[in-house]
């Protein structure tokens, strides 16, 4: 169901005259607003009377707007459970949750500040109206929400952070000596720089940490039960913290009730932030005997000559892992084949005609692949060969093509041939001249006539 949708369903069939009456008075809207479900529906999603409708509520019920914020769709009353309670694991469902759907309505709904629907009712379900009941914030409501953390503290600079924890890790799997006590993650294969076998990129690394991130707080503890909407207790965090003003920092205790909102569950702030933070995916200071925290920063803008360098005596292509920004380092994995330097903090780069021509424009347009082009040879020619052929048709040889118009033939080839066939447009395909005697026995077996066309 549409935002619109809900809000039009709200303020025509789903309000009392009561409801709207108590909804007027919260966000301050004229008389007419009370007597037109019209003006009503218009004003609803003006920021008028806002901040004195979140003036009302407590701090659980700001945390679990701003988890309603994160959804990604309209989310049930058990949503509300980790605020309201009323959850119970005997009788129908109306019986467990009707004291929370009132709570819900009595604070949020009357209050204006969230949208009420019902989802229509599918042919074949028996479920009853209080399941088919939906709730979502608007996304006019966002910015208007009041800050997670209220009183936090605002300190200057990056503060301490762990910022080769990650670094410290790829030098010594790719160096030649490696600690036997330390599960090697990454690894040179088939030439290229992979972590738990996946080829390396920004997105990759960023699961790693957080994996490690909930696992350091899992040491002997179980996770326990988490309903569908709650969030594992490091992006919660990241959730929470990201919401910091520039400049400002939040006490690992200021985290502990809007933990307890995202996760539906009660979080060691303190041994969840430590963990962050020996991740190197938050930052701390110290100050008036607490630790603040707020996310790790990005990396500065490093130029690519203070961690690429060309060797005068093989003509190889050196990068520098120690100060190679990772969204960079990705780029060039996407480009070069490498291989381990004589130090783990090194790795050795040389072009790879295929990967650069399956490379977007935009790849081979940025600041690192141009230096690459600029100030190496080898980069340089075969940065000149692709493009004399970017562009053009490539002509194969020794590869049949043939035009198969009829589905189920279609499929049977591909399932004889398997990755071996390519699908053209306008019914074409392509595929070794070698596996032509084996075409042939799926189209005879199937009751069809090859026509074949030679050319020299």
């Amino acid at each position: 169901m549409k935002p619109h949708e809900m809000l039009h369903q709200m303020c025509h069939e789903v309000l009392a005259g009561a409801d709207v009456k108590a909804l007027c008075r919260a966000r301050g809207f004229p008389p007419e607003a009370a007597a037109s479900r019209g003006i009503l529906e218009t004003l609803f999603l003006s920021p008028q009377g806002l901040s004195n409708a979140f003036a009302v509520l407590d701090s659980s019920e700001i945390a679990v707007l701003h988890l309603l914020k994160s959804a990604r769709a309209p989310v049930d009353v058990t949503f509300f459970t980790r605020v309201y309670g009323g959850k119970h694991s005997y009788g129908t469902f109306n019986e467990r949750f009707k004291n929370c759907f009132a709570k819900v309505k009595q604070r949020l709904v009357r209050n204006g500040v969230i949208l009420l629907a019902e989802v229509p009712k599918g042919v074949w379900e028996k479920n009853s109206k209080m399941e088919r009941w939906r709730f979502a914030l608007p996304t006019e409501f966002h910015g208007h929400l009041p800050p997670l953390i209220d009183s936090t503290r605002q300190l200057e600079g990056d503060g301490n952070w762990r910022s080769n924890v990650v670094r410290d890790k790829l030098s010594a799997d790719l160096g030649s000596r490696k600690n036997a006590g330390n599960e090697v993650i990454f690894r040179i294969e088939a030439d290229e720089l992979r972590l738990n076998s996946k080829l390396f990129g920004t997105a990759t690394l960023a699961s790693w940490q957080q994996s490690n991130w909930n696992q350091a707080i899992r040491v002997g503890k179980k996770s326990g039960p988490q309903d569908s909407y709650s969030k594992q207790p490091d992006e919660a965090a990241r959730c929470i913290l990201s919401e910091l003003a520039s400049g400002h920092w939040a006490a690992a205790e200021q985290l502990t009730k809007p933990l307890q909102v995202f996760c539906g569950r009660k979080i060691d702030a303190d041994a969840l932030c430590s963990a962050g933070w020996e991740c190197g995916l938050l930052a701390k200071r110290r100050a008036d005997g607490n630790d603040w925290y707020r996310l790790a920063p990005e990396q500065h803008h490093v130029a690519p000559h203070q961690y690429l360098a060309a060797s005068k005596q093989d003509g190889h292509v050196m990068a520098d892992l120690t100060t190679i920004p990772f969204d960079v380092l990705e780029q060039i994995v996407a480009i070069s084949d490498q291989r381990p330097g004589r130090k783990g903090s090194m790795l050795l780069l040389t072009p790879n005609f295929v990967k650069l021509g399956r490379a977007s424009d935009e790849l081979l347009a940025s600041e690192a692949v141009q230096w690459l082009v600029e100030q190496t040879q080898a980069f340089a020619e075969a940065y000149v060969r692709l493009s004399e052929r970017r562009g053009n048709t490539i002509l194969h040889e020794c590869v049949c093509i043939a035009q198969v118009s009829d589905l189920s033939l279609k499929v049977s080839i591909e399932k004889a041939l398997g990755s071996k066939l390519v699908l053209l447009k306008n019914d074409f395909v392509a595929f070794p001249h070698g596996l032509l005697d084996d075409v042939r026995r799926v189209v005879k077996k199937s009751g069809h006539v090859v026509k074949e066309v030679g050319a020299e």
